[in-house]
């Protein structure tokens, strides 16, 4: 008998300890009608608080426009040399080519005309010692 008791007690603690923690669960959120889920019944009058996220975003945005524009200003200040170095060699560099060109504009024409004339001159040689 005393060992039924105690057999029942011990499989009974289990079932006791889970009825002690049970909680009810938390109540699901309503959903609100803004982008913030600002409720004006509640706490705080929420037209004004609306108002203060408005200013808030267009704060933010105008701060990231003008961090962007300071970037981009340093980033020209300290690359602006540099870039002007390579315009300068690139313009010299064009200079050059185009001189070059210049220099060489009769060569395929020099080379086509010295084998025509070896063409024919070989030629008449051929034909005037018939051989």
């Amino acid at each position: 008998m005393r060992l039924k008791t105690l057999l029942l007690a011990i499989l009974s603690l289990p079932l006791l300890m889970r009825i002690g923690y049970a909680q009810t669960p938390p109540g699901l959120p309503e959903r609100q009608s803004n982008a913030y889920g600002i409720e004006s019944a509640k706490f705080y009058p929420g037209a004004l608080v609306l108002e203060l996220m408005e200013a808030a975003e267009a704060e933010i945005e105008n701060a990231a426009n003008e961090a962007y524009a300071e970037g981009y200003k340093a980033a020209m200040l300290q690359y602006a040399p540099g870039a002007a170095a390579y315009r300068a060699a690139a313009e010299t560099m064009r200079a050059e080519l185009e001189a070059e060109r210049k220099r060489n504009r009769f060569f395929w024409p020099a080379v086509g005309a010295s084998a025509g004339v070896s063409f024919i001159l070989g030629f008449l040689t051929h034909s005037l010692t018939g051989r």
